[in-house]
């Protein structure tokens, strides 16, 4: 465990440096979880463990101790290339919402700024902070110049009233019909993280990909490769043992063949939806997809969780539509990548050429073809 000072911090007088200590302590880990009513799943040590087991990262957590005595902790995530840390990320781009535990949940100014400059001082190519949508205004506030902001759009379901409030006010009227849709045709909902689950998502997330490509114009062999370096169906394979009773998980059937497949992970006042499958005909025909939705924010509701995160969407998306219409909110945030390297710049420059490959790809060939 190393122990370092805090970097000074310009309009911050009042505020001696902080001591920080990385690896964070586990034992005070744990204590500032059930001390801050935002922690999310992907903010516990479990997470952490899981993602330095089965995808490469190290735990680079960092624990501020101020001079009061106030605590706040960073889980964060290294990578290593030629033998030096790349990259030091709350939370690597796919593996959910980071930004430090606080108690109460409300940091400090002098705090917030302590905080995100530390982020920006790291000697790495790239840090960078994916804050709770809920909280990440105030991170983005004390951004310092030359900070890259990258925009997101979240949905948050709020869960306050309890389930049968949700179901009542904020699911809409096609959702709950979806839910009785389903019961009706006879969907055989399983829970539980057996083989049979790992078995079911693999096949069902295998329809996804190859369904994504068609409608994207991409070789399903090239989506199939990409897939496989995602490893989806081993990530939620591994995850279980790891994580425990954060995770949990739904797949539902009909005459015996998978149709939809859900996992969620729930940790104090929020759940997080993590990963989901389907084959699409069969969940349109019978609702299945939304019924296991219903069913993870019913869950949610009974552990007396107060919020339930559907995570990003694009804009004026169908995936946004979706979210809507089980009352989740459209949350616009913003996380903070400090970097070295143009490495953003690159990616979207990627991604935009992609973009317009696929939009060449789609385009009329003749006159009145869609």
């Amino acid at each position: 465990m190393s122990v370092t000072a805090a970097p000074a911090l310009p309009g911050s007088e009042s505020l001696a440096r902080a001591r920080i200590l990385s690896p964070a302590p586990r034992d005070v880990w744990t204590a500032l979880l059930h001390e801050d009513p935002c922690a999310l799943p992907t903010q516990t040590p479990e997470w952490t463990d899981w993602l330095c087991r089965t995808r490469g990262y190290s735990d680079a957590s960092r624990l501020f101790v101020f001079p009061d005595g106030r605590r706040l902790l960073l889980p964060l995530l290294a990578r290593r290339a030629a033998g030096l840390r790349a990259t030091e990320e709350s939370m690597p781009y796919g593996f959910g919402y980071g930004g430090p535990l606080v108690p109460g949940g409300q940091p400090t100014p002098d705090e917030t700024r302590a905080i995100v400059a530390d982020l920006a001082s790291r000697s790495v190519i790239r840090s960078s902070l994916v804050a709770n949508p809920l909280t990440a205004d105030g991170w983005a506030a004390a951004a310092p110049p030359g900070t890259i902001k990258v925009p997101y759009l979240a949905h948050v379901l709020d869960l306050d009233g309890g389930f049968g409030h949700v179901w009542a006010h904020r699911f809409r009227k096609d959702v709950r019909r979806n839910v009785r849709r389903a019961t009706e045709a006879g969907v055989e909902v399983r829970t539980g993280g057996s083989s049979e689950m790992a078995e079911a998502f693999g096949e069902l997330n295998r329809r996804s990909v190859d369904r994504w490509a068609d409608q994207r114009g991409q070789p399903r062999w090239l989506a199939r490769l990409a897939e496989r370096r995602r490893g989806r169906p081993g990530q939620l394979a591994s995850a279980g043992p790891v994580l425990g009773p954060m995770l949990a998980t739904w797949t539902a059937h009909l005459d015996g063949e998978p149709v939809a497949a859900y996992a969620t992970l729930l940790f104090g006042e929020q759940a997080y939806s993590w990963m989901s499958a389907m084959d699409k005909g069969l969940a349109d025909r019978t609702g299945a997809g939304v019924l296991l939705r219903s069913l993870a924010i019913e869950q949610a509701c009974d552990a007396g969780a107060r919020w339930f995160h559907f995570g990003e969407s694009d804009p004026g998306s169908g995936v946004a539509a979706f979210k809507e219409r089980f009352g989740a909110t459209p949350r616009h945030y913003t996380a903070l990548r400090f970097e070295r390297l143009p490495i953003t710049r690159a990616e979207q420059r990627v991604r935009a050429t992609l973009g317009r490959l696929t939009e060449r790809r789609h385009a009329p060939t003749g006159p009145g073809e869609p």
